[in-house]
């Protein structure tokens, strides 16, 4: 298969850059800074941003006459820093223009956690995102962690079985957690699989 990969220079990104080329997938990826990633066998890198639409088509059109099955959008606020606390420097709505409902399950302690930092930009964000995609006619699905790992690279880069929660992400805990690369083993196999279809499903390690 053929994708269109928005976000595949970010943490998350690069992972599911592996997963796609590893079996013998191609995709073209839209990045913002050409040396963001670099080129490999399978890969097409196009500079642009997931704000213009010309940019997009241009992505699109990268491959011709080969074109997109799908799509995989790992896109996530900009922050000064690495860290999820750090203050976010990208625009408001960037990942809805770029394009929950498990809020009521989330521990009592991870509410105040994420209500009280600079985290709670970023939900607001994804929030948009999942009202505006389901307002489409596309196939999609929405794939949420409960928490990526990111702090330790080793957890990170070890893939591991997932358990999934349903799409209110029943039963998750505050502990809960998944590797970046188990995540982007699961986003790939739903890519290429078509599973969840208009649906939207919560993932934990």
């Amino acid at each position: 298969m053929h994708f269109l990969l928005l976000g595949a220079s970010g943490r998350t990104g690069q992972h599911v850059v592996s997963e796609l080329l590893s079996p013998g997938h191609t995709a073209v990826a839209l990045v913002r800074t050409s040396s963001s990633l670099a080129p490999r066998p399978g890969l097409t890198v196009v500079t642009g941003s997931p704000l213009s639409k010309s940019d997009i088509r241009n992505a699109f059109l990268a491959t011709s006459p080969l074109s997109p099955s799908a799509t995989i959008i790992t896109l996530n606020t900009v922050r000064k820093l690495d860290s999820p606390f750090a203050a976010q420097i990208s625009p408001p709505r960037f990942l809805a223009d770029s394009v929950g409902n498990s809020w009521d399950n989330l521990p009592w302690l991870s509410k105040v956690f994420l209500g009280w930092t600079n985290v709670k930009y970023a939900l607001e964000d994804h929030d948009l995102v999942d009202k505006e995609i389901r307002l489409t006619n596309m196939d999609w699905t929405l794939v949420r962690a409960v928490r990526l790992r990111f702090d330790d690279q080793k957890l990170a880069d070890a893939k591991t079985e997932v358990k999934l929660l349903g799409s209110k992400g029943e039963g998750m805990s505050f502990f809960d957690s998944v590797s970046v690369a188990s995540m982007a083993s699961f986003l790939v196999n739903v890519a290429v699989k078509g599973l969840f279809i208009r649906n939207a499903v919560v993932m934990a390690g």
